[in-house]
């Protein structure tokens, strides 16, 4: 198959909101994207088969290299199209500056485990070895999923460096790593899955022809070595990037325990983990993203062996999705600016102060805003900057790349103005609108 390019503005379909879980109320503007369809990122097997073809979506507007979210499509593993809805996700992101390549992998009927997992992992190989080409951020990629998607992104995020699932499919040579992960409603230890199934009954994950034991090619109680293989609690340390995950305490298919499972198991290594549960959720994002249920879901996070719980403290939205994704790629939660000028006839200095009011730390920054009048940089110390128009964006000096919570980088400049010298109205830490402090 070729990869098909198109320009588009990006509507969020009902069809495709419901989809995912997004109430057309909440959708952002229409947003004029590059989509680049059926890539592919390995040789089709079987030929003809979709398991190796991704889609991208990049954005028109927001800093460049620019951060990437890669989505998958749950289906129990029977589909080789995971890609399909990442269209989407793309439809709330990229406004936001991300990136979204939708990946499929392989079927359980085309392939059995680890293939899957050989596969996103070829996938994210084949995004990072062509991030110049896309303007992508190789140190900036997040994984998200739901179900066997969310299966696919635990997957991915907790197996950094383990080689056995590598696979050798395509581009070899590059980091398959990812820095960050969001989940929905995932089998974690399939072998559990039966006993936790809610009273009202589940699924027979035992039988041989439930979706998990043709995952992995057997009735999952025969093979239980091979079923450790497959499950994510297996490849959970310390060292593994943070990961946020949702269940509803009323899932008929995937039982909340299997969440439940994870996030225990990451807290006992003294990992990074969210774990949202939502009482009177289903197996569906629009259940468990429903926001009937704002206010009464259970909130668990651990992060250096310790814990905090609380009720109601995160709602399932897109907006907190993007604050945890942004700080799990040290993108920066939250900023203040103070800007201040030396002006003389003509031209003046500038210096501009980046504050890190958030909570996680942030590796690499740029910082852009717009002049309202006829302001041109021609000097410019602990930051690179360059302008276009009135549009400004300055770049850490790389020596500087590094800004701790709390903590502040700061850059200078000087400019010629002709006219008004007025403040920007404002101002944007990787694509991140700060609060402006006087100076």
């Amino acid at each position: 198959m070729q990869a098909r390019i198109r320009t588009a503005a990006v509507g969020l379909a009902m069809t495709v909101l419901a989809a995912v879980g997004v109430p057309a109320a909440f959708a952002p503007p229409a947003h004029a994207t590059q989509t680049i369809t059926d890539i592919a990122y390995a040789p089709a097997q079987p030929a003809g088969s979709r398991g190796h073809l991704l889609d991208l979506y990049l954005p028109a507007t927001g800093i460049t290299p620019r951060p990437l979210i890669i989505w998958h499509t749950g289906s129990a593993w029977s589909s080789d199209d995971g890609k399909a809805g990442a269209d989407a996700i793309a439809a709330i992101f990229n406004p936001l500056g991300f990136a979204v390549a939708g990946v499929s992998v392989r079927s359980s009927a085309q392939a059995i485990f680890p293939a899957q997992v050989h596969d996103i992992k070829a996938a994210i190989r084949w995004l990072r070895a062509n991030a110049a080409t896309y303007q992508l951020d190789p140190n900036r990629f997040a994984i998200m999923g739901d179900s066997s998607g969310g299966w696919l992104t635990e997957m991915a995020t907790l197996s950094g460096g383990v080689s056995a699932l590598e696979g050798a499919l395509g581009t070899t040579g590059v980091s398959s790593a990812v820095q960050t992960g969001l989940a929905f409603y995932s089998p974690t230890d399939f072998l559990q899955m039966n006993a936790q199934n809610l009273p009202t009954g589940g699924l027979d994950h035992n039988s041989p022809a439930s979706p998990e034991s043709l995952l992995v090619g057997c009735p999952i109680q025969t093979c239980p070595a091979t079923v450790a293989q497959a499950n994510p609690m297996t490849y959970v340390d310390a060292n593994d990037p943070p990961l946020m995950f949702l269940h509803g305490q009323a899932d008929f298919l995937v039982p909340h325990g299997q969440s439940v499972l994870l996030y225990n198991k990451i807290k006992a290594q003294c990992g990074s983990a969210t774990f949202v549960s939502v009482p009177g959720a289903d197996h569906m994002m629009p259940q468990v993203m429903d926001p009937a249920h704002y206010g009464t879901q259970t909130v668990r996070t651990t992060k250096n062996c310790g814990e905090t719980v609380g009720t109601g403290t995160l709602d399932p939205t897109w907006p907190n999705f993007t604050t945890f994704l942004r700080g799990g790629l040290k993108m920066g939660t939250s900023c203040e600016v103070t800007y201040a000028t030396e002006v003389w006839n003509g031209a003046f200095n500038g210096s501009l102060t980046i504050r890190n009011t958030g909570t996680t730390p942030i590796y690499g920054w740029t910082a852009t805003w717009a002049w309202s009048g006829n302001q041109l940089i021609t000097n410019a110390w602990n930051a690179t900057v360059t302008q276009t128009g009135t549009q400004v964006t300055a770049r850490d000096a790389g020596t500087n790349t590094y800004i701790g919570p709390g903590s502040s980088q700061s850059l200078g400049f000087s400019a010629s103005v002709t006219g008004t010298n007025d403040i920007p109205a404002q101002f944007k830490l990787n694509n991140l609108v700060c609060t402006r402090v006087p100076a």
